[in-house]
């Protein structure tokens, strides 16, 4: 008795197993692009590539877009079948016929792979690849490769960072110069038009071309010295001045800069930077900053600007030996809004050549 049990089990199991079987097979509707196996019996494709694997894009722009074809041929007897697998990055893109991810080359035929390169804001050496996969039993996968360069369309040194040149310090009571260079690695031979700034009775740009050890120095067959001479006057202080740069390169045709440095002078500030905080904005917020004058030389000074709400008060220093150091008192009243602060006391002086002094300041208040 049990032995009819079990054999009708198994029946069961059997058409069941069937039944699964025959549903898979009829609803196979589904074209997969999945890599054919290779096939070790009958006519076999064979892979051939003209030319290196590697393409040299040589120096190219940011925001450009470049591509390269690959000629692959079919000497074998059997069809060879091309599936796209990968490549290394999102702004490299290989390309079949009718931008399919599969194609299949007919003995003695031949295709074109193309591979697309965006060189979005990256800057410097690149070295991407995509990889391809066949049902050539001899190469079963293989890599087209690119590299190259990318550099700004014009290059500026000392580099911008988002923008902003930094130039360091200059005198603020006397003449000062300040030089950049200007090069194109793609067009060595473009020209640099009207110079525009912020502050043009103080600063007076010079474009002069670069000399050949310059050009030399700088890998290039081109370019230009921009010189900036700084009169004095800027005002004593971290400053920030606006450069417009026009150029005839199609890819750069007006450069936005910024010039950022600290104007040094006469007048010495301790601290340099003005930093007051409270926890919970309820009492009066106090500080001070000595002013040293070069020279112990009597001076005024009169507050041209400072953060809203706040009062500062310049006093000479009592006792010997304090000819020209001052105390500058700066209070917030109780009952500031919680938040950051981040402004500037500005002073006037009657100091020749150095008419001004930027006291940076910062406050905290907290929300207790």
């Amino acid at each position: 008795m049990l032995r009819w049990v079990i054999l009708s089990v198994a029946v069961v199991v059997l058409a069941a197993v069937g039944t699964l079987v025959s549903q898979f097979a009829g609803s196979s509707g589904a074209d997969w692009d999945l890599p054919a196996v290779n096939r070790t019996k009958g006519p076999q494709p064979k892979l051939v590539i003209e030319g290196p694997l590697t393409h040299e894009f040589g120096d190219m722009a940011t925001q450009k877009v470049s591509t390269h074809k690959w000629v692959v041929k079919n000497e074998g007897e059997g069809d060879l079948d091309l599936f796209l697998s990968g490549s290394s990055c999102m702004c490299t893109v290989a390309k079949l016929k009718d931008q399919n991810t599969k194609e299949t080359v007919k003995p003695g035929a031949s295709t074109e792979i193309e591979v697309e390169w965006k060189t979005k804001d990256q800057i410097g050496e690149f070295g991407k690849d995509v990889t391809l996969s066949t049902n050539d039993p001899s190469r079963p996968q293989f890599k087209l490769l690119i590299h190259g360069m990318v550099s700004a369309p014009v290059m500026v040194l000392p580099q911008p960072v988002e923008g902003v040149v930094s130039v360091g310090s200059i005198a603020t009571d006397k003449p000062s110069e300040v030089s950049m260079a200007f090069f194109s690695p793609n067009r060595p031979d473009f020209k640099i038009g009207k110079i525009t700034s912020s502050r043009p009775d103080l600063i007076e740009p010079k474009v002069i071309p670069l000399t050949e050890d310059e050009q030399k120095q700088l890998k290039t067959k081109g370019g230009y010295r921009l010189k900036m001479d700084i009169k004095p006057g800027i005002g004593q202080g971290d400053f920030r001045e606006e450069l417009i740069v026009e150029t005839d390169h199609p890819d750069a045709p007006r450069m936005n800069l910024t010039l950022a440095g600290t104007a040094t002078g006469p007048v010495s500030v301790v601290p340099t930077r003005l930093r007051m905080m409270s926890l919970d904005g309820k009492g009066d917020l106090r500080s001070q900053v000595q002013l040293l004058v070069r020279g112990g030389r009597t001076t005024t000074f009169t507050v041209a600007h400072k953060p809203e709400k706040v009062d500062v008060e310049i006093v000479p220093n009592d006792g010997p030996g304090a000819m020209g150091r001052y105390r500058m008192t700066v209070t917030a009243p109780p009952g500031l809004p919680p938040g950051i602060v981040d402004d500037a006391i500005i002073l006037k002086t009657d100091l020749p050549g150095n008419t001004e002094v930027k006291v940076p300041v910062s406050i905290v208040v907290g929300a207790g």
